[in-house]
């Protein structure tokens, strides 16, 4: 058989494999979570960028169910196994090259994964290896097209995940002369020009991704980040490429092959780069899959010699073919009897008892998510301060809730003390819940600290409370009551109990003053919070206190 005929069944075998467990295998949460993007296309989200929007979109005009979610990710990842190929020499148009390609590509995990779930690495995988493809001919011909379609490459990486900034830092730090050639100037400037767009987004939203991703989710250095990271590297891709990677890395660092440097530098610079965040935060272990891309040229170009077939066919073969067997088990591990991925029969029974009454769950954002996903039915979370928000915070779903009839679900409703709450038996499955008649959420209580005093070792605050629901928000609501806390941010949360005015009633779209006094902690940033039986909102943006026992104005 020739090789590119044999290139052409394995691919096509591979897409077609990817496609049959995408319908089969439970939907994760967080493709869940990005199907709600497609529903509400806009410019950007609270969490990423646009694109991995428009794979949800575009697959739910062609079908319902799991390629609603998946089938434009399936094809993409075709064109990324198609564009790798071609990231390669002339020279692998051989029967062992073709062979090799896929062992290589088939062998790793994220790589493979990927294929079938939908999250915005799906995207920024392919235009990864369409940016790298526009370089390479770049290299051979720097032309203004080639120029340009490298700036269209850029902005549909940064259109799928902001890491996509690493992916061009690293080219050109392996090429610096490349910022010689006005046309490189004139590209970057293209892409930015496109990404405009979602600039003007996140300006008009306050910047939600950034201070998501660059405040949000530091937190406290410990051993353990640094330390995991590596063996957290050797499964995402698999501990015989990873290291064969790092050696070759190492090997050709002296190369003057402009594209094999390209890769190198991608390689090495997102290894060094994530396992440095570390010692800032958790580092998630998938955030280096887009090197993935270069792994696979960088190990195909070093393994053409004689002497690392053995290296292919024993130390790589077997986690190819691992994972192709994970890949036909996959609906089967999947599926609700073994719980790997999603709990639908869980949902399922919540939608049984409460019929096409909303519900609201406290304590996650994928419940809902996926909840809407299956059922079709109105759902939204309960942001908490013990959580994080999302783009269900910026859709705000809970806001023609307010005043209806809900039920509150969670499992954090499992562990609290809530009068009038039952115990629901569908099945094999158990859960709490609670009818309200009346909702009243306070999600949408915008707080403003106008002003605050610290005297001895009280704080004195003069609040400003924004009501940005429809209705009258009452503080001593029947089954919501409503209390006010300032949660001190120390090693653990430190929440107190403030007084407030009595019988505050706040008009639909009005505001309320008025002044409230508590232990003061220095040096602690705190957060304005109210409370009621199900929920602990946050309410106010963070605030730091001046070191000092003066009054200040915030």
């Amino acid at each position: 058989m020739k090789p590119k005929r044999l290139f052409c069944i394995l691919l096509a075998a591979w897409v077609l494999l990817d496609m049959l467990v995408a319908m089969f295998t439970t939907v994760h949460a967080d493709e869940a979570y990005y199907a709600l993007y497609g529903q509400f296309l806009d410019w950007g989200y609270y969490d990423h960028p646009p694109m991995v929007a428009l794979l949800t979109f575009f697959s739910s005009l062609l079908f319902d169910g799991n390629l609603s979610i998946r089938f434009l990710t399936v094809l993409l990842h075709g064109g990324t196994v198609w564009l790798i190929w071609n990231l390669l020499p002339e020279e692998k148009w051989t029967r062992r090259g073709v062979k090799d390609f896929f062992i290589i590509a088939g062998s790793l995990f994220m790589f493979s994964v990927y294929g079938i779930v939908t999250t915005p690495d799906a995207p920024l995988l392919f235009f990864t290896a369409l940016f790298f493809f526009f370089y390479k001919k770049y290299l051979s011909n720097n032309s203004w097209p080639n120029a340009l379609l490298m700036g269209v490459a850029l902005a549909a990486m940064l259109y799928s995940k902001y890491m996509a900034v690493l992916v061009v830092a690293f080219v050109v730090i392996s090429n610096w002369r490349v910022l010689k050639d006005p046309k490189i100037w004139v590209a970057g400037l293209l892409a930015a020009a496109l990404f405009v767009p979602h600039i003007l987004w996140q300006f008009q939203n306050e910047f939600p991704s950034l201070r998501y991703h660059l405040v949000a989710r530091n937190s406290a250095f410990s051993l353990r980040f640094p330390l995991e990271f590596i063996p957290n590297q050797l499964v995402i891709f698999n501990p015989v490429c990873f290291c064969l990677a790092l050696y070759f890395c190492w090997k050709n660092r002296k190369t003057e092959n402009l594209f094999l440097r390209a890769c190198l530098f991608t390689i090495a610079g997102f290894v060094l780069f994530f396992w440095m965040m570390t010692f800032k935060g958790h580092a998630e272990p998938h955030w280096t899959v887009a090197a993935s891309v270069p792994l696979v040229v960088m190990l195909f170009v070093s393994m053409r010699d004689d002497s690392w077939q053995k290296w292919i066919r024993r130390g790589i073969l077997p986690f190819a073919l691992l994972l192709l067997a994970a890949r036909v088990f996959l609906p089967v591990l999947s599926s609700e009897k073994v719980g790997l991925l999603g709990d639908r029969k869980r949902l399922e029974a919540i939608h049984q008892h409460c019929g096409d009454t909303p519900v609201v769950f406290v304590g996650s954002f994928q419940e809902p998510a996926l909840y809407r996903f299956y059922t079709g039915e109105n759902a939204a979370p309960l942001s908490s301060v013990y959580g994080r928000q999302t783009q269900f915070d910026l859709l705000q779903f809970d806001k023609d809730l307010q005043g209806q009839t809900v039920y509150a679900i969670g499992r954090l409703i499992d562990t609290l003390d809530i009068p009038k709450k039952e115990l629901v038996c569908r099945e094999d499955t158990t859960f709490y819940c609670r009818k309200y008649e009346h909702f009243q959420g306070t999600n949408r209580l915008e707080v403003n600290v106008d002003r605050y005093r610290v005297a001895g070792d009280s704080m004195y605050l003069d609040l400003t409370v924004q009501n940005h629901y429809g209705v009258p928000f009452d503080f001593n609501h029947p089954d919501f009551v409503t209390t006010l806390h300032v949660l001190y941010k120390l090693d653990h949360y430190f929440p107190i109990t403030c007084p407030m005015p009595d019988h505050v009633v706040i008009p639909a779209g009005g505001c309320v003053s008025f002044s409230t006094h508590l232990k003061y902690i220095p040096d602690a940033p705190f957060v304005v919070c109210f409370d009621n039986e199900i929920c602990r909102s946050v309410n106010s943006r963070p605030v730091k206190l001046e070191n000092s026992k003066n009054g200040k104005r915030n």
